[in-house]
Parts: C-alpha cells; sequence; structure tokens
C-alpha cells in the first residue's frame, strides 16, 4: 500500500513518497509537519479541546528514515492548553510543533461581514497544473490539485485546491486537520513571485490560525507572498474547504538569489 509513513512499532518509518523537491533523499515539509499534527490531534481528541494555533520550527533536513515522536504539556489550563510535539531522528530533534488547544464554547456570533461558503469554484472546475509541475517532488506526485486562480508555474498569487490521495501514516485514513495541514505547507509556492531559475526561497518555519475545524478531503490555498529587505519575504494564505474559510497562514520566508553558474545550467 502506498503511504507516506510506515508505523514500525513506535516509530514512523519515511517511505520513498516523502521525497521532497530539494532531494528525493529528504522529506518534504508536509509529510514532518502532518505527523506531528497527527500527535496534536490525537491529544485534542482525549481533551475535548478544539486546535486553534499550529506552529512549527522546521529545524534540520530530515532524510527518509525512522522517527520518533515526544510530546509535552507546556500548559494545563481549564480554558487554554499549550502542547508542543517534537520530531525525532533518533536523539536529533528534526522539528517542534506546538499547539495551542482551546476548550469548546456553545455558540459564536453571527459574522455579517466573513465571505460566504460557495464563493470559490469546486475543485471540480480547476485545471491540474502541468505535467511538470506535479514532478517537482515525490510526494507532490500524490496530491491532486486543481487551480481557479493564477498558476504554480508562474510568479504571482493563486487559488489551488489540494488533497493527498495516499494516506499519512499506512493504515490510516487522512483527517481533514491532517489534509489541511499538509497542503498548508505548498503555501509559498502556490503564491510564490520569483523566478525559481534565479531564487531559491525557504520557509523555516509555518503558523496555521484556526477559527473553525475544517472538513473534508479537499483543501484550497489562496495565496500571495511579499518580498521585504535583506531577503526577508512572508507568505500569508488563507485555507478554506467546501463550506468556505477556516484558517489563516502565515510563513517566515528567506530568499537567496542562486549562483550565476546555477542560473545558466
Amino acid at each position: 500500500m502506498t503511504a507516506i509513513f510506515r508505523p514500525e512499532g513506535p516509530l514512523f518509518r519515511a517511505t520513498e513518497h516523502a521525497g521532497g523537491p530539494w532531494s528525493p533523499d529528504m522529506l518534504q515539509g508536509s509529510a514532518t509537519t502532518a505527523l506531528m499534527t497527527r500527535e496534536v490531534e490525537r491529544l485534542a481528541d482525549a481533551s475535548g479541546f478544539a486546535v486553534r494555533r499550529l506552529t512549527f520550527d522546521l529545524w534540520r533536513p530530515a532524510g527518509l528514515r525512522a522517527f520518533s515522536l515526544a510530546t509535552d504539556m507546556l500548559r494545563d489550563g481549564r480554558k487554554a492548553k499549550t502542547i508542543q510535539v517534537r520530531l525525532l531522528d533518533g536523539d536529533v530533534e528534526i522539528g517542534r510543533c506546538t499547539a495551542l488547544l482551546t476548550a469548546q464554547g456553545s455558540e459564536s456570533p453571527a459574522d455579517p461581514f466573513s465571505k460566504q461558503a460557495g464563493d470559490d469554484a469546486p475543485p471540480e472546475t480547476g485545471s491540474p497544473p502541468p505535467a511538470f509541475v506535479q514532478k517537482w517532488s515525490r510526494y507532490f506526485q500524490n496530491v491532486s490539485v486543481r487551480l481557479i486562480e493564477g498558476a504554480l508555474e508562474k510568479p504571482g498569487p493563486a487559488a489551488a485546491w489540494m488533497r493527498l490521495d495516499v494516506p499519512m501514516v499506512e493504515g490510516e485514513t487522512n483527517t481533514p486537520l491532517l489534509q489541511a495541514v499538509q497542503a498548508a505547507d505548498f503555501a509559498s509556492g502556490v503564491g510564490q513571485i520569483v523566478d525559481m531559475r534565479e531564487w531559491t526561497f525557504i520557509n523555516p518555519e509555518i503558523s496555521l490560525y484556526f477559527f473553525r475545524p475544517p472538513e473534508g478531503d479537499w483543501i484550497l490555498i489562496r495565496s500571495r507572498t511579499r518580498a521585504g529587505a535583506n531577503g526577508a519575504g512572508l507568505t500569508m494564505a488563507s485555507l478554506s474547504d467546501r463550506k468556505g474559510a477556516f484558517a489563516e497562514v502565515l510563513q517566515a520566508m528567506t530568499f537567496e538569489r542562486r549562483a550565476a553558474q546555477a542560473q545558466a545550467s
């Protein structure tokens, strides 16, 4: 069975389908963030609290190896909890997720100013990207993409529906939260503003803020990027499902100009 990770006792071994864009032997960011989210979601479900914020710090490249997860409760309150999930390659910490969970209320006020569900074209009306774009990474080849605005192969804001079509963990069904987190990692690519033959851009972190739980398996990313000073940038994205928006995403970006030789090749 095709899957991104395969359980090995308490460990999770990355398969070849986890390979990212920089090297087929290094994990796609979507794989690392979603694996940590799986643990956050388990703890949130057990407590009855809602996932409100997920902040991921991606510290080191992760190879196609077996990983463990370590969890710490940083704050255990009646209305808010903060938990930490660490992704470990042996004794080496690869990345970390800090999650804010909040108690769920009985009702919410009406918001007359929000975008209404149905304003976005559904995934069935979108167009897939060119075949060469889908080959950017081994992981991405397992993601269905339907563009409704812009283009992935050209700089500029864009909007794309995405769905991971294989299990994140073998034998399990991808939850809407996992679909949302794995899609969010592509926000900087969806809203990229540079010629990738001339520039590289990386995001060593990503934060998601949820104002309701996502539903379904298709996630819409509407993304744009701004460049600042000294190589700094910021990607901002909204995440929606078929019912409308449910989260906002921020990614701190770092731009570096490629060497002239690399540009010419």
